[in-house]
């Protein structure tokens, strides 16, 4: 696979990075077949793992731990707080490096900052991010980042109170056409020399019947690797078979993807960027949860 560098960190990583929040029993995978699925992907060059505290009440995080036991040294480990405060978000890594079973991760994310409320708590006095700097300065964190799903703008206010080392953010197809990551904040985060990791690729499941121009289109972008989330070993197999191939799309052949799946652009197939998850009927709007 073509690899490319990791913001300043001195890394480089292969196109296609693993998405963990797959790897459990809610999208029915055993805990056997996800440390088959894992295994492989270090396998065959995959070296960017990602997870969550959250994930499947930390099923996700515990699953990777079993390979990360054996194989710690072949794994860049990404995991996340969803705790906006400082003694919460603590504890929360302590959580995750027991479940990991490693005594440190590469890179600790600030989890879903969907608005400036949101990123208000995470950066404030008491936020997540004193705890993020100080695990950083113990050795248990290596690199701070931060994640968003809505608006490309809360990104870049964020790189402007802090100098993220990276950046997990929206890169599906669909999303070029509503508050685009691609548009406003991958030039932006290029610039800074901020590593970006692309997520949301198959739309959650929208874009399924679409995995290779998807992946594709992910790809061409100007991204240093994308997450793509995997529960079975062919989904696995597919996924490298794509990025093992890839070229880059063409203008001609980007316009053609886009003109097949404008009518999936609506706030029910793209629920990280509506108002509510549960009723996905508005966009959110911009700049919610800015103090006037």
């Amino acid at each position: 696979m073509e690899t490319r560098p990791f913001g300043k960190t001195g890394e480089s990583f292969p196109i296609l990075s693993f998405g963990g929040q797959r790897i459990v029993d809610e999208h029915y995978c055993t805990e056997e077949e996800a440390i088959a699925i894992v295994n492989t992907a270090i396998d065959r060059g995959i070296r960017y793992f990602d997870a969550a505290w959250i994930y499947s009440d930390g099923q996700a995080e515990t699953r990777l731990g079993k390979v990360v036991k054996h194989r710690r040294h072949e794994m860049w480990i990404a995991t996340k707080t969803w705790d906006t405060t400082r003694d919460g978000a603590r504890r929360q890594l302590e959580q995750s490096l027991t479940r990991l079973q490693t005594d440190y991760v590469n890179e600790w994310r600030l989890h879903n900052v969907w608005d400036y409320a949101r990123l208000d708590e995470f950066t404030g006095q008491g936020g997540a991010l004193e705890a993020a700097v100080q695990a950083r300065d113990e050795g248990l964190v290596r690199h701070i980042s931060i994640s968003c799903h809505t608006d490309p703008q809360i990104l870049i206010e964020a790189l402007n109170r802090f100098p993220f080392d990276s950046a997990l953010i929206a890169l599906s197809a669909l999303d070029h056409f509503i508050l685009s990551f691609a548009e406003e904040f991958l030039p932006v985060a290029n610039a800074r020399g901020v590593a970006t990791i692309g997520m949301k690729v198959l739309g959650l499941g929208s874009l399924t019947h679409e995995v290779e121009r998807s992946l594709r289109y992910a790809f061409t972008l100007p991204v240093s690797t994308v997450v793509v989330g995997m529960e079975s070993m062919a989904q696995l197999e597919q996924n490298l078979a794509i990025a093992e191939a890839f070229q880059p799309m063409t203008d001609e052949e980007r316009l053609a993807f886009f003109r097949d799946i404008i009518p999936l652009v609506r706030p029910e197939k793209m629920r990280w960027k509506a108002t509510d998850w549960g009723h996905p009927t508005e966009w959110v709007p911009r700049g919610r949860g800015l103090r006037s």
